[in-house]
């Protein structure tokens, strides 16, 4: 490998001066030695950072196919080097791009002709589209689909907060359905409390089942209400007006209640 030459360079930011570095380069093999490599590259760096950025694409991208550009004869013989080397880079940048956009190759992606006619879909690309879809097509939910999404977010909220989930969904459930057969919230509650027979059933100490019906339903009388209480209004009744199960989790007041029960300690 020769050493780089001692004579003056020439002046690379014109295009005379340009194909006569690049032909020194390449017929010495000097583009890994030769100082003016490395101030050549930098100089095409800052010269199509504004491309890379109005692509969205990092400088050094931009570098390389300038690089690539230059080494390749065609752009020795132009008769602007400098107009050849920025038409590639637009090429270049454009084919990285849009192969990522398609999920194929830059090669193919060069090339109209050989794109998909349509963006292939992503993951979550249009989630928040369906989403919008969704709910503009779904009719009213009726009474029993109500309910069962209050039965399976009260039970959700419950199990992410400590409740056993083999358990904690037969319960819910059952309470539920045994209030709506009785004539108010009040009755319900005080039903609910004395029904010895099922919390034994299902395994429930009764401290437990005053805690699970607590939460579930709200105290059993206005003395035991605050207006600090988080369980005052009970998940149901928060459900029923329109809390979600992410709602009651970022209460962090009726969770820390709900996991208080799950370690046995008062709530």
């Amino acid at each position: 490998m020769r050493e780089p030459s001692s004579e003056p360079l020439p002046d690379f930011t014109t295009g005379e001066g340009l194909r006569v570095l690049l032909e020194q380069l390449t017929a010495e093999r000097l583009w890994r030695t030769h100082p003016a490599a490395r101030a050549l590259m930098l100089y095409a760096q800052e010269k199509y950072l504004p491309l890379a950025r109005s692509w969205h694409r990092d400088p050094a991208d931009a570098a390389y196919e300038a690089f690539m550009a230059m080494r390749t004869p065609a752009i020795r013989r132009a008769a602007d080097p400098w107009a050849a080397i920025t038409r590639a880079v637009e090429l270049g940048i454009a084919a990285e791009v849009h192969a990522e956009r398609l999920l194929t190759s830059t090669d193919k992606a060069r090339r109209p002709d050989q794109r998909p006619d349509e963006y292939p879909m992503r993951a979550g690309h249009y989630e928040t589209f369906f989403y919008h879809v969704l709910a503009a097509a779904t009719p009213p939910a009726s009474p029993t689909v109500a309910v069962e999404r209050v039965v399976r977010s009260a039970s959700v909220f419950l199990v992410t907060t400590g409740w056993h989930s083999r358990t904690i969904e037969t319960a819910v459930e059952y309470i539920c359905h045994r209030l709506t057969t009785l004539a108010s919230t009040q009755s319900g509650i005080d039903v609910l409390r004395k029904d010895d027979a099922m919390r034994q059933r299902l395994g429930f100490s009764a401290r437990d089942w005053n805690g699970l019906l607590r939460l579930l339903l709200g105290p059993r009388s206005k003395k035991e209400a605050t207006g600090a209480d988080p369980a005052r209004l009970g998940i149901f009744a928060r459900l029923l007006l329109g809390d979600r199960t992410e709602d009651l989790l970022a209460d962090q007041q009726l969770a820390a209640i709900s996991r208080k029960f799950t370690r046995g300690t008062a709530a």
